[in-house]
């Protein structure tokens, strides 16, 4: 009895699992023809088939940078000024904070344009940066 019991268990738990595999009639996608429009999507062009955008922070991407080459850049794009004294750059994730000391002699409005000029140069230079500049004299 619990023979013919078991191989009825069997064979209902086996008919519901393929039923549940089965095709549904009412398919939401319907089959594409050789008259539809498509359009390929082609890999950016830069050499490493487009994978120059998946993963930012892979040492081996040729836009991998870190915080002493960002630093860096920053220390040369403050050398062009002529009116800076002595500069302070602290990066914080993307947030950076230059504190700029200004040399003696300029005037309030000279201190001013300078610091507008070098806002601008680090936002056309480091966009991927929140900089605020801070001048002093």
């Amino acid at each position: 009895m619990f023979k013919g019991m078991r191989r009825l268990t069997i064979a209902i738990l086996l008919t519901v699992s393929l039923a549940g595999c089965g095709i549904n009639s009412s398919n939401k996608n319907p089959p594409q023809t050789d008259t539809g429009n498509y359009k390929a999507q082609n890999y950016k062009r830069d050499g490493y088939l487009g994978i120059t955008n998946v993963n930012p922070n892979d040492p081996l991407n040729p836009t991998y940078h870190h915080y002493e080459d960002d630093s860096n850049l920053m220390k040369n794009v403050l050398a062009q000024f002529q009116g800076i004294e002595k500069s302070n750059i602290a990066i914080n994730g993307p947030n950076a904070r230059v504190k700029i000391k200004a040399k003696s002699n300029l005037t309030a409005a000279q201190v001013e344009e300078l610091r507008s000029q070098v806002q601008n140069a680090f936002d056309t230079n480091m966009p991927r940066y929140k900089i605020t500049v801070k001048m002093s004299r």
